[in-house]
């Protein structure tokens, strides 16, 4: 058995003990040290690399035994396999301690045994390496996350969104893009992107939530950018929690430049939570009076959460002669926009083709405006490094003179 993990396995009373041991004594990759009942408490003795809770399902009283054994043994992986469906749980038990999920079969066949026995053997490596590797996010630099309000349907939030992610990676950023519009999200459409996964995929597959993982349900363009797309269906949004996203937001700042976050157009908790996690918002408006009603609104909202991050505030087909001056904007908001998007008849086609206007038509208003939007935060960017240097200059100085 060298090499091979060494597990300590919990059984609850609803799963045949004899179908656990046959799938767990069937790979030579996976030892188990001892068997222990459910209901006992956790104890010290040999812990071994991982521990394995056999239930039906995960219930209030696994959870309190994971717990429990999670501060007795911080660093061991805990793995849970079960002879139910995940389906309602899967936060509960991460928030719980559980590094992965298997659900293992009803029946004890040799053949189905020898298979579930590799798959549980790599499922315990796997969370073995994940808790050698765990590491705070604090002190890494983090990304910048910009989340995209628009508070009127047709406000071209999702425009502004897409063409402000390819427009900042064709400057060679890297940009993560979240589709946050969980019931009707645009986005893949928007880039003519398939929805081969999505972030209710991501929630289904259980497990750890790390860098590796996430990479693999994001969606790649040909821009560069990676989208973490809106789920397939209006049904399957429920299973994606404010919780949930609050874990991937500091992940993906960690792999990426820039953080872009579409949102829906109303501030739902799946909204406030990405506000919260931002480091700046971009209100996104168009030249009607009920839009930038709606866009007044949710700047005093946002004053009214002590949000601390800048704002920029974009307003789309700035050109329309529809009664509305730019003295009337500036009444109306409080603030002149810090960007106008002209009207171009492009701007639709490329949605239709699934083309950012900011790709396909470079030369025309509408992308030089997006480009122009994404240089403002390139710049800002530019301008925090350059007040870093500046502040380790001065402090290299004091460190001089007190020497």
């Amino acid at each position: 058995m060298i090499g091979a993990a060494r597990a300590r396995v919990a059984l609850d009373d609803a799963v045949d003990r004899a179908v656990v041991e046959r799938i767990l004594t069937s790979s030579p990759q996976l030892h188990v040290t001892d068997y222990v009942e459910l209901r006992d408490p956790e104890h010290n003795g040999d812990a071994g690399d991982a521990l394995i809770v056999a239930c039906e399902a995960f219930t209030a009283e696994v959870g309190d035994y994971v717990a429990a054994a999670r501060s007795l043994h911080p660093q061991r992986a805990v793995v849970i396999v079960c002879t139910s469906e995940t389906n309602g749980y899967v936060s509960e038990a991460i928030d719980a301690g559980v590094d992965d999920i298997v659900t293992l079969p009803a029946d004890s066949d040799p053949r189905v045994a020898q298979a579930m026995s590799h798959q549980v053997a790599f499922t315990v490596e796997k969370a073995m390496a994940r808790r050698r590797g765990v590491r705070p996010l604090t002190g890494e630099k983090l990304g910048r996350m910009i989340c995209v309000l628009g508070l009127k349907g047709g406000s071209g939030k999702t425009l502004t969104s897409s063409n402000l992610a390819v427009s900042l990676a064709d400057a060679g950023h890297s940009v993560a893009l979240v589709d946050l519009d969980l019931q009707f999200g645009d986005v893949g459409l928007t880039l003519g992107l398939r929805p081969e996964h999505t972030v209710y995929d991501l929630v289904r597959a259980g497990g750890t939530l790390d860098a590796d993982k996430l990479a693999d349900f994001l969606t790649v363009h040909p821009s560069g950018i990676r989208a973490l797309l809106a789920p397939a269906r209006p049904d399957e949004a429920g299973v994606v929690t404010p919780a949930f996203l609050k874990d991937v937001y500091p992940l993906l700042r960690s792999m990426h430049d820039f953080v872009i976050v579409d949102t829906p157009p109303s501030f739902t908790p799946e909204v406030i939570g990405a506000v919260d996690a931002s480091t700046e918002v971009c209100l996104v408006a168009m030249l009607d009076s009920l839009s930038l009603k709606n866009s007044k609104l949710g700047v005093e909202t946002l004053e009214l959460m002590d949000y601390a991050g800048p704002v920029r505030l974009v307003l789309n087909r700035a050109d329309s002669n529809v009664g509305i001056s730019p003295e009337d904007v500036v009444s109306i908001l409080g603030r002149a926009p810090d960007l106008l998007v002209p009207s171009d008849r492009n701007v639709t086609r490329s949605v239709n083709q699934g083309e950012p206007i900011s790709l396909g038509h470079r030369r025309s208003d509408a992308a030089r405006s997006f480009h122009a939007l994404a240089g403002m935060y390139i710049a800002d960017q530019l301008s925090d490094g350059e007040k870093n240097k500046k502040r380790r200059r001065k402090l290299f100085r004091r460190a001089v003179r007190g020497s």
